[in-house]
């Protein structure tokens, strides 16, 4: 589809200004004929990319959690949003307002959000649908129900989750998501230059037995529980056996507090572990996933993951929680990844995926994993975006 020009207003408020910066940044690549405009409450996070966007504007609404009474602290978080809303839609018009990461305050001002835009796309991350409490979904439903369009994973069972939590129509449901993995891309020009070997020696992890566990600092990947699993069983685990923990991302829903816990952790039962805590480069990222022997994913839950697919791409040993799921992988065989039905018998798992040879990943998952690239991914995007304009 040729290039065409379209106005997108990207809502990112309270989240990681990473995943959008990415998703920018690549469409701007792509599109150099789009004007995008990003509200954000951190707008120094994208002043990196300033001359890419029309413009940045600044979310500020103050915060009222110093009002001791919920139904108080409610009520004037919804007259602050309101008010903001009611200011910035003035003579502003869109093609596309693309939303990230919503929270329940924005079915307030979906009036407003409306009267700026014909077409309003909502893009959930997984966690901020997944982890929600049950009573704060009813408001957020709202706003989804009388979006245009909702992305979401093809290959996982998130679909499923929306249109039964959130009421969602199948019929605006657009079915390959919205996030690329430059990991992948990465390994399809250059994978091949880099060893497990060289990898491992680049992370310090040279002549050692690698699992990774869990790819983010969130207390969801449940480290406690990997860790408890693993010593229950280190007896049946190589000697140099150490425990990778990826940590860089997921900072802003816990606190460093939890990271220190998880080192303790490891001292007291006398694990070998190394933490990752800078964020990586692209080309880090994939050495990280070379290094890796086996990865343990027993997250509570999951909306389709990049690093899963990442490792799959890698041919690792995968360990995946079997209430994880990822329909469109799983019905290829053999499966991708051990599966664990209960945390109680994560060690016999771990013990069992050691001592078995690398699964043969079928060519159909490998070829979807490859598909996650954001190469292919913008392309779908920015071509989903122009048919709608």
């Amino acid at each position: 589809m040729e290039n065409k020009k379209y106005s997108l207003l990207i809502i990112a408020l309270y989240c990681y200004p990473g995943h959008v910066k990415d998703i920018v940044k690549h469409l701007v690549e792509i599109n150099p004929l789009i004007d995008i405009t990003i509200l954000t409450n951190k707008p120094d996070d994208y002043k990196d990319l300033m001359d890419k966007f029309t413009e940045i504007c600044f979310y500020n609404v103050s915060s009222v959690d110093w009002i001791k009474s919920r139904k108080l602290r409610v009520l004037a978080t919804k007259y602050k949003q309101i008010r903001f809303f009611s200011k910035f839609c003035k003579n502003r018009r869109y093609d596309i307002i693309n939303i990230h990461f919503a929270n329940r305050y924005m079915s307030f001002v979906y009036k407003y959000l409306r009267s700026m835009s014909n077409n309003i796309v909502m893009s959930p991350w997984g966690s901020d649908i997944l982890r929600r409490p049950e009573k704060n979904l009813e408001q957020l439903s709202y706003l989804y129900q009388k979006a245009d369009y909702v992305t979401i994973p093809a290959e996982s069972d998130f679909g499923k989750l929306m249109t039964q939590k959130m009421k969602v129509s199948p019929e605006k449901m657009i079915n390959y998501g919205i996030w690329g993995s430059d990991v992948v891309d990465f390994a399809i020009k250059n994978g091949n230059a880099i060893s497990q070997e060289d990898a491992k020696i680049y992370f310090g992890l040279e002549n050692r037995y690698v699992i990774t566990c869990g790819y983010n600092k969130q207390e969801a990947q449940q480290h406690k529980t990997i860790i408890q699993a693993i010593d229950q069983v280190r007896n049946q685990l190589p000697n140099n056996l150490t425990l990778l923990f990826p940590m860089s991302y997921g900072g802003w829903t816990t606190t460093d507090k939890y990271g220190e816990e998880i080192k303790k952790e490891c001292e007291q039962r006398k694990l070998h572990a190394v933490f990752v805590t800078n964020y990586l480069s692209v080309e880090e990222l994939y050495k990280l996933r070379k290094a890796t022997d086996m990865f343990i994913h027993v997250q509570t839950s999951d909306a389709g993951a990049r690093s899963v697919y990442e490792y799959i791409l890698c041919n690792k040993k995968i360990i995946n929680g079997s209430w994880v799921r990822y329909k469109g992988l799983e019905k290829y065989k053999p499966l991708f990844y051990f599966p664990v039905d209960k945390l109680e018998n994560l060690g016999e798992v771990i013990v069992q995926a050691y001592n078995s040879d690398n699964i043969k990943i079928p060519q159909e998952v490998m070829d979807i994993v490859l598909s996650r690239g954001w190469n292919k991914k913008i392309k779908m995007l920015n071509d989903f975006f122009m048919s709608i304009v």
